[in-house]
């Protein structure tokens, strides 16, 4: 009895020792993580958060993890926060890794899979006739940033190993109704002290939308370039309502319309709307608007976070990019020239004055260290070409003898301010004015209105290896960016003609506007229309610097940005190579040629032999167009009045100071005025942005009980 007693105690101590055991089983274990990334930028995981853990036990992670042979990276933190990035574009969609965690108090192991999703469309490469560069959704371009084994990221000719630009980058400042600076600006994303490049960013992938909605999902929807071809569009066009047709996935996902619910603006990438409703849905036969017979086309923001390039102040600005080229391998200047469009919305409830924008651009005519730059001010253009007779010294990289030049041609920047008038390029004689139509587009044709101004500055400034005097030194807060936007030095000195545009080196006069314009400022625009004060022949070469790695900006203003505004900044890369003469300035003049080819395509909207430059529904009308309001102040009911019958239907929306959308409402066809009840509103101010049928503006409404 005594025997049969303790066999069944025994029995019973087995079963809660297995269910002991069980129970630890079941409450300690690592659970496997799905890391959704993007190449390049940073995330950060708690690896705890989802693995079962019993209360109280002390819980490490050990062994660090393997990940695809460095495909991913980790920054180790304490409590199992870990930070991830994937250095390299073009990795594939999976990376498997695993890690361990270790259960002091019980000794237990348990080992987890970390399931890195990588999707890699935040580049996208503009392939046609002879060129092929890349552009990234974020503004940054020509340059493979977090690939190890070649930054290179344009070649030209297509397949070859040679290239003229290696960056190119967006900058937009401007003063507030406090005159407080705002800027965001990027270089090479090294920010203020050179840290390693692409990881300070002023810029972020998507459109500006509220805070609070931010979020790692959004940020994978948006790290994204949507690239078309014309024929893809028109295929879809003839096509779209056929039994069983699917449309191609960038027509499917085309970003048409905002989110509203997250902020976002209704209206986001232009669109052909079939049945005029304003929403985007390629299953009623809507399709992508794009220019050219390529285009990416690729949304950002300087409000997702903070400036780390630059440490400047956020203007909640949205810049939609439509990169593109022409399918014309006949034409000696189309074929390796590929444009730009940056059409930049103010989606903030501040005015700025004193704005500029332009582009930072690093150009290396193959070999980077034996280069020259010049400014044709005529044509809008920067211009960089090679130094000496034979480019580098054999490298693969390096054109080698007869080597080309390389613009960066600004064709149109923003809208002047309306004056009812058509402003003039000509006076009564035929002769040209010494103003912006110097190499603005709109002026004299006519129109109303619709002049923009032209490259207005260009500066460089130099890489701390060639121990370039102060007021050269690389720009590094936004006050640098700002005034190298106004051709004014780091030592606050404006520039001045001649030398190297400084009173102290060289330079005799007066100031200027334009850096080594040679004799290409006829008009004397660059000096307020003053004749310089020595020679006019103002070159890298009077100045008698040696060939070197040139990078500088371009840049265009000032103006007036309004609330809910769109400005617009158009550019051209081309290029040309001489193959006749051993003089690299050969090279130049034939660039010239076809810069003036592609300019008069811009200008006039005909491509050579015929056809739309545009190539879309767009018209060169001004952004600047308004509405009156009233009551303002208002108490309940506010009525709108265009003053004509609108042309195509414009979306209102409302929203509040913090940037929420209250209310969208529709202004349809035709209609000259509109009425709104704002009694539920209740006192404060409030933003109405009018979007749709080539009207982008917006208008502040007071609120008063």
């Amino acid at each position: 009895m005594k025997r049969s007693s303790w066999s069944k105690y025994f029995f019973l101590l087995i079963l809660v020792f297995q269910f002991v055991q069980q129970l630890c089983s079941q409450t300690f274990k690592a659970v496997d993580d799905t890391i959704d990334m993007v190449p390049g930028f940073p995330k950060t995981v708690n690896l705890l958060a989802n693995d079962i853990i019993p209360a109280g036990d002390s819980i490490r992670v050990t062994g660090g993890f393997s990940a695809g042979s460095g495909s991913v990276t980790s920054t180790w933190h304490y409590q199992g926060l870990v930070t991830y990035v994937v250095p390299n574009r073009g990795v594939g969609n999976i990376v498997i890794g695993t890690y361990t965690l270790v259960n002091v108090s019980s000794s237990q192991t348990s080992t987890a899979r970390m399931i890195f999703r990588i999707r890699d469309k935040s580049y996208d490469t503009l392939q046609i006739n002879d060129l092929a560069a890349i552009f990234t959704v974020s503004g940054l371009h020509f340059q493979m940033l977090f690939n190890t084994a070649s930054w290179n990221g344009s070649w030209i000719p297509k397949g070859s190993s040679t290239s003229t630009l290696f960056t190119n980058a967006f900058w937009i400042g401007g003063l507030d109704e406090h005159d407080s600076l705002h800027l965001a600006a990027e270089r090479y994303r090294q920010g203020p002290y050179s840290s390693s490049a692409g990881t300070k960013p002023d810029f972020y992938a998507g459109p500006v939308m509220d805070t609070v909605n931010y979020s790692i999902y959004q940020d994978t929807t948006w790290n994204y370039v949507w690239n078309l071809k014309r024929s893809d569009i028109e295929y879809h066009t003839h096509h779209w309502n056929d039994a069983g047709y699917k449309p191609a996935y960038d027509i499917l996902t085309w970003p048409g319309n905002g989110n509203t619910a997250l902020g976002q603006a209704a209206q986001l990438a232009p669109f052909h709307d079939a049945n005029g409703d304003g929403i985007y849905n390629p299953f009623a036969g809507d399709s992508p608007a794009i220019r050219g017979d390529q285009c990416l086309f690729f949304i950002f923001n300087d409000e997702r976070g903070q400036h780390l390039e630059t440490t400047g102040r956020k203007l909640r600005a949205e810049i939609h990019g439509m990169a593109y080229a022409y399918d014309l391998p006949g034409d000696s200047a189309f074929s390796k020239t590929m444009f730009l469009n940056y059409k930049i919305y103010n989606r903030s409830l501040q005015t700025y004055h004193d704005a500029w924008m332009g582009t930072s651009t690093d150009m290396d005519i193959g070999y980077a260290n034996d280069d020259y730059q010049q400014c044709d001010v005529g044509r809008g253009s920067i211009i960089g070409y090679n130094g000496k007779a034979v480019d580098g010294s054999g490298q693969s990289y390096a054109y080698g003898a007869h080597p080309p030049a390389q613009s960066v041609t600004i064709l149109a920047g923003p809208w002047m301010e309306p004056t009812g008038a058509d402003r003039p390029r000509y006076d009564n004689n035929g002769h040209p004015l010494c103003n912006e139509g110097v190499n603005g587009a709109g002026f004299g044709d006519g129109i109303a209105d619709n002049e923009r101004i032209g490259l207005k500055t260009f500066s460089y400034f130099l890489h701390p290896y060639y121990n370039p005097p102060p007021y050269m030194y690389q720009p590094a807060v936004a006050g640098d960016y700002y005034r190298y936007m106004q051709a004014i030095w780091m030592d606050n000195t404006r520039m001045v003609y001649g030398g190297n545009g400084h009173d102290g080196y060289g330079g005799y006069g007066p100031e200027a506007s334009f850096l080594y314009p040679g004799e290409s400022d006829t008009l004397n625009w660059g000096c307020g229309c003053q004749q310089p004060n020595g020679p006019v022949n103002w070159t890298e070469i009077t100045a008698h610097n040696l060939p070197h790695d040139i990078r500088g900006a371009g840049t265009t203003g000032p103006f007036t940005w309004h609330p809910g505004e769109m400005q617009e900044l158009d550019i051209a890369f081309v290029w040309a190579r001489d193959y006749t003469s051993p003089d690299t300035l050969a090279s130049v003049a034939k660039l010239r040629s076809m810069i003036d080819t592609v300019r008069k395509a811009f200008l006039t909207n005909r491509l050579p032999g015929g056809g739309s430059f545009l190539g879309i529904t767009e018209q060169p009308v001004p952004p600047a167009t308004t509405c009156s309001i009233y009551p303002n102040p208002a108490t309940a009911a506010v009525t709108i009045d265009f003053g004509a019958p609108l042309k195509g239907q414009v979306n209102l929306e409302i929203l509040n100071s913090s940037g929420m959308l209250l209310q969208t409402v529709i202004c349809h066809q035709g209609s000259i005025q509109s009425g709104i009840d704002v009694s539920v509103f209740p006192t404060g101010l409030y933003l109405l942005k009018f979007n749709g049928g080539n009207i982008h503006y917006a208008k502040k409404l007071s609120v008063c009980r």
